[in-house]
């Protein structure tokens, strides 16, 4: 009874921001952002947006493992990254990939782990609206604010050629574990030191399908990036998004471009 009774109280502490319950507003985004905001931010195209990522070298781009875990490492055809516009539809360069380098295994189901690597055919050009961002093994705060940006969905079955930018929540992971701690104890999930929980300031705003592989970024740096919840409340439920901490794959990240930059 304790323990359900701290759980109700932490969920009550988000329906103070106006979190929790039945969402009220129609859409799911935040607003959309000015051109030139997130440089940082890349497409994943096949026939169409599918994923988003972030520029973090010249040649390598950062996303969400599920999103292209059903293509070959070393064959990645019919993928490319489009960058430098807010529009997936129009304007900015689209460049090839030629490697997709997966943490754990390439086609794992599981949402742990969910972060990866594709390594470009050729250089970026870098510009104004091209530019790569730091990733940051920092500590963040609880409640810190963090931005997302993607072009996930906005409301039913209606995803935006624009981009879209949210502020979040950063929600510690002992408060995090408390709110799904009947879902651990069945093990049907676990959140680990890899995981970064964020809930969204407003009620009926959240990260939707077609933000995986987008980055959360705090004071500049990307700290998180959008990822398969583990727990599926559906989009903008008022529940903690458990996000792909970024600071826990920090080494991966840097050996891996490292070793694969020939």
């Amino acid at each position: 009874m304790l323990h359900t009774l701290t759980i109700v109280a932490l969920l009550a502490g988000y329906a103070c921001w106006g979190i929790v319950g039945s969402p009220s507003l129609p859409i799911f985004g935040g607003t959309e952002a000015p051109q030139g905001a997130a440089p940082y931010q890349v497409s994943l195209q096949e026939r169409g947006h599918f994923c988003g990522g972030s520029i973090v070298d010249e040649r390598w781009i950062l996303t969400a493992r599920h999103c292209i875990a059903k293509y070959n490492r070393h064959l990645p055809k019919n993928i490319s990254v489009l960058v430098g516009t807010n529009d997936n539809r129009k304007g900015g360069t689209k460049y090839l990939v030629d490697r997709i380098l997966a943490y754990g295994r390439m086609n794992a189901s599981s949402a742990k782990d969910d972060i990866a690597l594709l390594r470009l055919a050729s250089a970026l050009k870098f510009g104004k609206l091209v530019r790569k961002i730091k990733y940051s093994a920092a500590f963040i705060p609880d409640n810190a604010t963090l931005t997302v940006t993607g072009w996930g969905r906005t409301q039913s079955d209606d995803r935006p050629n624009k981009l879209q930018t949210l502020e979040v929540r950063h929600v510690a992971l002992h408060r995090c574990r408390a709110i799904y701690a009947k879902e651990i104890a069945s093990n049907w999930t676990s959140i680990g030191e890899e995981n970064l929980c964020t809930v969204s300031r407003k009620k009926g705003l959240g990260t939707c399908h077609g933000d995986s592989g987008s980055p959360m970024v705090w004071k500049g740096q990307q700290v998180a990036l959008v990822s398969r919840n583990m727990v599926n409340k559906g989009c903008a439920s008022g529940y903690p998004h458990i996000e792909t901490r970024v600071a826990f794959y920090y080494d991966w990240i840097r050996k891996t471009i490292a070793n694969n930059s020939d």
